[in-house]
């Protein structure tokens, strides 16, 4: 059986995105999250969170070469809720 989409082999794959682990309550999750859509396609606010230590890091996916403007705009964000530690954990697949 031929192969339906052949020229889909010649494409080269999309670029790897980062990943953000966040500490913040669900009430600053919102605010963040609200923040960010305005930023069409540049982060996605996961409801993901680990607990570290009694503190909650909320799961941030961030676009491939976006993420000094997604830190940029945390950093802004800090001044007016309440975040904590922001880390950088790799790119996802």
């Amino acid at each position: 059986m031929a192969e339906r989409f052949p020229f889909l082999r010649n494409l080269t794959p999309p670029k790897k995105m980062h990943v953000l682990w966040v500490e913040m309550d669900e009430e600053t999750l919102h605010t963040v999250d609200g923040a960010f859509a305005i930023h069409d396609g540049l982060v996605n606010v996961r409801r993901e969170y680990r607990e570290v230590g009694g503190r909650k890091l909320f799961k941030i996916y961030v676009a491939p070469g976006c993420l000094a403007e997604a830190l940029a705009v945390l950093d802004r964000l800090k001044k007016i809720v309440r975040i904590g530690e922001v880390i950088v954990e790799h790119e996802a697949d």
